[in-house]
This record gives C-alpha cells, structure tokens and sequence, in this order.
C-alpha cells in the first residue's frame, strides 16, 4: 500500500493568544495555589507579568537580572541584548506595568546581579534555574490553567495581535518586540474570537 495513506498526519493546531482575561486567570491561580513553593511562585507571577507587558520570549525573561528590573522603574527604559538575536532590545515601563512590577520585587533582599527567576536561597546570593526544567515548568502551568493551545508564546502573540488591532504602526510594533522585519511581526497577529465575531457582516 502506498506509504502516504499508512501516515497518520496531524492537524495543525490552533495557536490561542494570552491576553489581558487569561493574564489575570494565571496570575490568580498561582497567587493562590497553595502546594507551590513561595519561590516557585515569585518565579512564576514575575515570568507571567513580564510576559504580559513586554512581548519578551521565555529564554530572554531568564536572561533578566535584578538591575535591569531596578533600571527600568527609575528611568521608564531599559536596554538588554538579547542572544537569540545578537540585537538590543529597549523595554518601556507604563503606569500599569510598574504597579505590578512593584508587588513582585523587594530589592532590599535581593543582589543586582542576581537573575529575575532564581532558585530559592537562605544566603543572599541566588543560583539560576535549569533553563529547560523552568520552561517546562511554566508551559505546563500555562496548559492546565487556559488548556492546549496555549504556551509561554502565546503572551508575545497576545501583544502583537493587540496592537495590531489598535491600528499601531506596524513598524513600532516591530521594532518592540525586537523583529530585524515586519514580515515576521505581520506573522504573529492572529486575530481573537471576539475581534473575528465583531467583524462578522451576517
């Protein structure tokens, strides 16, 4: 029998985006899920926000030290290099964004060297997580919160969708998000059912 009839193919699945309603749905499961451990946690509220108000990916949220979270609340921005791409990208802080970021750091306990997600410690000094086992980890917890569809991408799709849909310039949604073209940002807008059901004619 012809080997193309023996395949069982795969249906591409739809990928969801994480916006403002989902955000909060995580981040009030985590706040209040008791069988996690306070650090695991802080790890997984500040990820979410991060996520949420910055487009960033998962490995470049890792990548974040405690200074450039103080940098950005004292000057509104702030520049980090990004490995994936061998670029710079600059984060912006609004009203919002800051409020949450204020519930989630305490720089009195915390050295600015050390990374944003870190494992717990009693010395001041914390150690990085295993890269892969925390965005497993994360993309889990995403799942069985909002289901299959969903990752830590969906936040970044999330975004760009949003400001898409507002009419921004798709240059600056471009250049926010840290795109080198607009094609690959043009990508990434997958428009929400509620956008599609408002534009339904019949």
């Amino acid at each position: 029998m012809n080997k193309i009839f023996n395949e069982k193919k795969e249906f591409k699945k739809i990928k969801e985006n994480i916006t403002e309603v989902e955000y909060k749905k995580l981040m009030s499961f985590v706040r209040g899920n008791e069988t996690l451990r306070s650090n695991t946690k802080q790890n997984l509220l500040r990820t979410f926000t991060i996520l949420f108000f910055t487009g960033l990916r998962l490995n470049e949220v890792q990548e974040l030290k405690i200074i450039d979270i103080k940098n950005l609340l004292q000057n509104g921005n702030v520049k980090i290099d990004i490995s994936k791409t061998f670029t710079q990208r600059k984060l912006y802080l609004t009203n919002s964004f800051q409020k949450e970021l204020l519930k989630l750091f305490d720089f009195k306990n915390e050295l600015d060297e050390n990374k944003v997600i870190s494992k717990g410690s009693d010395k001041n000094k914390k150690t990085s997580i295993n890269k892969i086992v925390f965005i497993q980890q994360v993309n889990k917890t995403i799942k069985e919160i909002l289901g299959e569809g969903f990752s830590s991408h969906s936040f970044r799709q999330g975004l760009i969708t949003e400001m898409g849909s507002k009419s921004i310039n798709i240059k600056i949604i471009s250049q926010f998000v840290g795109h080198k073209n607009i094609s690959t940002t043009m990508g990434y807008i997958k428009p929400t059912d509620e956008q599609i059901r408002g534009a339904l004619v019949r």
